[in-house]
């Protein structure tokens, strides 16, 4: 069922190498996805205001590739073992973003709604807190600040 469809596996990818569309042909070429009744997807975006409050001119996101990816397939594999999970994409991108710019897609494919958007929101919640990537906030008032 693959039919020349990119095959897409969860990590840490550079800005640009890969888009949202990629991803959902990817999961929509699993061979179990006729099982799947919802595909469902969460869109991290740069925005314009700190988490101290301050004003954002733009990001830049870096990682330890080998680390970030572990983290990233041991949280993919965990939900995908829960009931109703067909198939899960983590993907964050790293390099220098823009307000507004697309950061971070997780996509799941469930059987029904209810186990699709309890999974969505458990992988977000985890990379989240588990994922280290290094995170460099460039202010508009010409500061910059490396979050962890």
């Amino acid at each position: 069922m693959n039919n020349g469809i990119k095959q897409i596996k969860s990590g840490i990818y550079n800005k640009g190498e890969i888009n949202f569309d990629d991803i959902l042909q990817s999961i929509k070429s699993n061979p179990n996805i006729k099982e799947s009744g919802a595909i469902l997807s969460f869109t991290g975006i740069v925005r314009n205001v700190s988490n101290e409050g301050k004003l954002v001119k733009s990001l830049k996101i870096d990682a330890y590739d080998n680390l970030a990816n572990k983290t990233i397939n041991e949280i993919s594999n965990e939900i995908k073992k829960k009931f109703g999970i067909i198939d899960l994409k983590i993907i964050h991108l790293k390099g220098d973003f823009e307000i507004s710019e697309d950061l971070v897609y997780v996509i799941v494919a469930s059987a029904h709604r209810e186990e699709g958007f309890d999974a969505l929101r458990e992988a977000v919640e985890k990379y989240k807190k588990e994922l280290s990537i290094w995170k460099r906030e460039d202010y508009i008032n010409g500061s910059s600040k490396w979050v962890y």
